[in-house]
């Protein structure tokens, strides 16, 4: 299915009205944020002056910060609500208690290449961390860790071809994740033992390199994958096509740049896609099969003036947290209807 064939209808009534509860300069100077998350406490953003800041959730006033990194940091995730992970091609993972406030990690874990993408499986026994291309091996690594020991367990080095871009481990099989890289391939694995060929569940092959992908549904029983030509399509663990969306560029309501990322909402079994446009706006989809449902655009008055890096929606509340290439982090609250 075309991206000019696809039904967009516009749904006010799917999501509440996110309004813009609060909006700071973080006074980044040159520096942008890359991601952004939160806590029970506080809200967590990485910047690309290699430095994590952690911000009262209720202010958004600083309440502390820490170099994490030697090198620019490829991704954070929480796992729980006090224990961030940092990624970063300086070749290591780090894991953070943020109830010390981030004075030293509490633990690290070392490989030989720089990381580009990490996940930590549900029950929190493996690390899984992906690498740059290596122009020594002709390949990207995905590099397995015991996260009792930080001990490297084994090493995958054929299932790659290029860097990595995504790693998501399944949110309740700890033995099963996605990878995803520039080489244009999605693969899903099921590691109850280390055999590369035989871990392989399945191959995606959207032709162009991968952005993102990640588990959808009630029993996290599909995939989607965003592209880096901004294409977007759904699919079965199996690797079956459910549905290709195309170019979301050509979305005729809206402006649409880029995709932000995907979100599943497991309270109301919705899954949404969110876009941004290079002058800051964010675009809300909920997606059906070959039709996405336009549901609000946020209210860019005194939100993002530039590209919107990040995205963090905690769905039980209907909280958002925004980070950009403008340096501002910005809060919104859905309001009831």
């Amino acid at each position: 299915m075309s991206a000019s064939t696809i039904d967009v209808q516009t749904c006010l009534d799917i999501i509440p009205p996110f309004n813009l509860l609060k909006g700071i300069d973080l006074d980044y100077n040159d520096d942008y944020i890359f991601e952004v998350t939160a806590n029970s406490q506080y809200a967590i953003t990485s910047a690309s002056d290699r430095t994590v800041r952690l911000y009262n959730l209720n202010t958004l006033q600083l309440s502390h910060k820490f170099q994490a990194h030697e090198e620019k940091i490829s991704q954070i995730k929480l796992k729980g609500d006090h224990h961030l992970f940092t990624a970063s091609e300086d070749r290591t993972l780090k894991r953070w208690d943020l109830r010390l406030g981030g004075n030293a990690p509490v633990q690290t874990f070392n490989y030989k290449l720089p990381l580009t993408a990490f996940d930590i499986n549900h029950n929190d026994t493996m690390a899984i961390l992906g690498t740059e291309f290596s122009y020594d091996t002709q390949s990207a690594d995905l590099a397995f860790f015991d996260t009792r020991n930080t001990l490297l367990l084994h090493t995958f080095t054929e299932s790659h071809g290029d860097d990595i871009t995504e790693i998501q481990c399944h949110p309740s099989l700890p033995n099963q994740f996605l990878s995803s890289s520039t080489d244009g391939l999605v693969n899903n694995y099921d590691v109850s033992e280390f055999d590369e060929e035989e871990n392989m569940i399945s191959v995606i092959n959207p032709g162009s390199s991968v952005n993102k992908t990640g588990y959808f549904g009630p029993n996290a029983e599909y995939l989607y994958c965003l592209t880096h030509i901004e294409t977007f399509s759904l699919h079965t663990t199996e690797g079956d096509v459910i549905c290709d969306f195309g170019d979301i560029r050509n979305i005729p309501t809206t402006q649409v740049d880029y995709a932000i990322d995907c979100s599943y909402d497991p309270i109301s079994h919705r899954f949404y896609l969110i876009t941004g446009s290079n002058s800051g706006m964010v675009d809300f989809f909920h997606v059906n099969l070959g039709q996405l449902q336009h549901c609000q655009q946020l209210n860019m008055n005194g939100g993002h003036t530039d590209v919107v890096r990040s995205l963090f929606w905690y769905h039980p509340t209907q909280s958002l947290l925004t980070g950009g290439e403008d340096g501002r982090l910005c809060a919104w609250q859905g309001c009831a209807q």
